[in-house]
Order: C-alpha cells, then sequence, then structure tokens
C-alpha cells in the first residue's frame, strides 16, 4: 500500500463496554476464583506471574464508575460503522481452557469502553490511527472487523506517561473476512514502571491477508500473547516485531501461528534489541493441523546482544500433524561482530557511536516494512534514543 494516505480526521465512535453491569461483577467473582499462573507451566518458566498487581486490579474493577483510565483518540479518513453488541460479545468470549483467562476475566471486570469499528469493504488506500491513553488500572480493548476486499492500515498504540506506575491488560481482536487485507501497526509506549499483559487474536477467513507489525521498548513487567489463526485457504500472514530494550526493562512475546486450512502462509520475524540490563524472552509455535496440507509456515527469533548485563531466551517450536508442508524457524543471541565495530571505528565512529549505528542496522529491517513514513520515523526514533543513550 502506497505510503501516503489521505488526510486524516477525527472520528468519535468509541463504543461502551458490551457486558452489562452484572456480567462485570460475574467476571470479577471468576477472576478471583482464577488461581494465578503457575511458573512451572511452560507459558511461565521465565517471566514470574505472581509479580503483576493483581490487587489493584481486583479494587479497579469494584469502582462503580467504570470509565477511567482510558482516553481513545481515534482518526480516519472516512465515517466507520461501529461492530453490533452480539459479534462484539462473541469475538470477545472467553474460554475456560484459556490458559490466561485470569487477565481476560479482570481485564472484563474492569469493563473500561471498547474500540470497535467494522471496516467496509468498498475502503482501500486509508488509514485509521488509534492512540489510547491510559491513566490508571486499566483494560483497553480494539476490536476490528475488515468486510471483504477492504484493503487498509490501522495503526495503534497505548502510552502511558513517563513516569508513575500504570498497570494494563490489553485486547487486541481482529477478524478478517474473505479476501480482506489489513496491515495493522501495534505499538507500546509505556513508562519503566508499568506492568503489562495483553492477548492480541487474529482470525483470516479465505485469502485473507494481515501484515502486522509489532514495536515496544518493554517495562518493568511485559508479556503479550499473539496467535494467529489461518481458518481459510489461502490466508496469508506476516508479522515482524521489535523490542528496544534499555535499563531494567523487559518484554516477553509469545506468538502462536496456527494453520487450519489447505495452502495458507504464515511468516514470522521478531527481533531484540537489548542494552543495559534488558531482558527478552520469546516464545513461538508453528500448529499445522491435519486440515492443513501444503502449509508454508516460517519462524525466526533474532536478538542482538548490546551491553554484558542484557539476556535473551528464544524458544521456537513446531508441532505438525499434515505430512505435505513446508515449515521451518531459526533463532539467535549475539554480540555485535567485533570486525565490523572494528571498521566503524577507523572510520572516525566512537565505540558508542558504532553500536548504536548497528544497533540502527538489525532494526531497520522491522521498521523498513512499516507502510506510514512518519510511524516508522518514530520508531526509528526511539530505536536511536532508547539504544544510543545507554550506551554513552
Amino acid at each position: 500500500m502506497d505510503s501516503q494516505i489521505p488526510a486524516l480526521k477525527s472520528t468519535p465512535l468509541v463504543s461502551d463496554s458490551p457486558w452489562p453491569l452484572e456480567e462485570h461483577s460475574s467476571a470479577l467473582e471468576t477472576a478471583l476464583r482464577k488461581a494465578v499462573p503457575d511458573r512451572k507451566e511452560e507459558d511461565w518458566r521465565f517471566l514470574d506471574p505472581s509479580i503483576f498487581p493483581w490487587e489493584e486490579f481486583e479494587q479497579a474493577a469494584l469502582q462503580e464508575h467504570r470509565k477511567f483510565g482510558v482516553q481513545s483518540q481515534v482518526e480516519s479518513s472516512v465515517a466507520l460503522p461501529a461492530v453490533d453488541t452480539a459479534r462484539l460479545s462473541q469475538t470477545l468470549a472467553i474460554r475456560e481452557e484459556d490458559t490466561d483467562a485470569k487477565f481476560l476475566y479482570l481485564h472484563r471486570a474492569v469493563g473500561n469502553p471498547v474500540v470497535a469499528y467494522r471496516i467496509p469493504g468498498d475502503l482501500r488506500d486509508s488509514a485509521i490511527r488509534i492512540v489510547q491513553r491510559i491513566s490508571g488500572p486499566a483494560a483497553p480493548t480494539i476490536v476490528l472487523h475488515v468486510e471483504s476486499r477492504a484493503d487498509i492500515v490501522v495503526y495503534h498504540r497505548w502510552e502511558t506517561a513517563a513516569n508513575g506506575a500504570t498497570p494494563m491488560i490489553g485486547r487486541i481482536e481482529i477478524v478478517l473476512e474473505p479476501g480482506a487485507r489489513l496491515h495493522f501497526l501495534h505499538e507500546d509506549q509505556l513508562s519503566a514502571t508499568s506492568p503489562l499483559y495483553y492477548r492480541a487474536h487474529a482470525r483470516l477467513a479465505e485469502n485473507a491477508h494481515l501484515d502486522w507489525g509489532v514495536f515496544t521498548t518493554g517495562s518493568v513487567w511485559h508479556a503479550a500473547k499473539m496467535t494467529i489463526d489461518l481458518q481459510g485457504a489461502g490466508a496469508e500472514s506476516t508479522t515482524y516485531g521489535l523490542f528496544c530494550g534499555a535499563g531494567e526493562r523487559t518484554a516477553e512475546h509469545r506468538t502462536l501461528q496456527n494453520h487450519f486450512c489447505p495452502r495458507a502462509k504464515s511468516d514470522l520475524v521478531f527481533k531484540s534489541l537489548l542494552a543495559g540490563k534488558s531482558h527478552s524472552v520469546y516464545q513461538g509455535m508453528i500448529r499445522v493441523e491435519k486440515t492443513a496440507q501444503r502449509t508454508d509456515a516460517y519462524q525466526a527469533s533474532r536478538n542482538l546482544i548490546l551491553s554484558p548485563a542484557a539476556h535473551a531466551e528464544t524458544i521456537p517450536r513446531l508441532e505438525i500433524l499434515a505430512d505435505d508442508v513446508r515449515c521451518s524457524h531459526g533463532a539467535s543471541v549475539g554480540t555485535v561482530d567485533v570486525n565490523m565495530l572494528f571498521y566503524l571505528m577507523t572510520r572516525g565512529l566512537n565505540r558508542a557511536q558504532a553500536l548504536a549505528m548497528v544497533a540502527e542496522g538489525f532494526a531497520e529491517e522491522v521498521i523498513r516494512r512499516v507502510p506510514l513514513n512518519d510511524i516508522a520515523a518514530r520508531w526509528r526514533s526511539a530505536v536511536q534514543q532508547t539504544i544510543g543513550n545507554n550506551l554513552a
């Protein structure tokens, strides 16, 4: 899609919580009955779930005035219809087998308003920008239902104040009808002390196409679960992500590429740039069902360590039940090549400048895919500030 997007207009279409008050109370009761996830579970080997501020969220859910903590600004070149309540409730349903159910029930109990849009099939070469500013224990939600033949870009950002701890549980739900195309960009810009858990889930019908870009600078406690369900033949997804970590920030990303139908394709590359004492965890799974013959799937995790105190874990996995597929994965954790560093320093750069240049080049594989020039520039600036300032 062309990076020149029509001029933006503000649109106030933000839905109230789709659940009645008694549903919030029921969700809180269920959340309280659910145990905190166990460190023995595979998902929680590296990040301690007991550190998350559960009690703070439980108190927030008890508040009578629930519409606090999230301010949403939505800009679009056209007015957009909202997702109907019945479809919204179905999309945000919680299953008992969900391993993150305690988070999801607390998210529902807090009950912040939902940003939910239906993207018409005749909308093409357009962009929607959604910024959600978080000022208290909050449960922001975005739902996008993209109709057949639509072809759009959506940029979405969660942000907190630079100082202070602002805990969040977020949800992102994307549904692509047959032949729909979406380039979705998600960014979270958090203070170093703001813990975040979020669930992001995309469902792709026949011949739908999703490009999904993710950028974060992490926080004191940061976990994201990203699932892509390729539910129709010929569906395609391309996912690219970048964690730019410094100080003592951490980020954990768990991705699941689910193939259910024939001839679908998924490609994923996730990168981490790690300075200071930052910590990255990546856990990825490609799962191919018996019905998904002729699947083409790839997954890669690349980590560049810029400081001796930084570290990364990466765990790519495959689970293949079909016998006519092409699936592969790769992972790497390494430091800057000393020969490359020496070459740059012989050209007049000091060590910090040379490291910053290498880091920027490493990040560029992700950033160059961003279709909006101002957002690509924003992510480049974050790389320069976060990495460069911590290498001085």
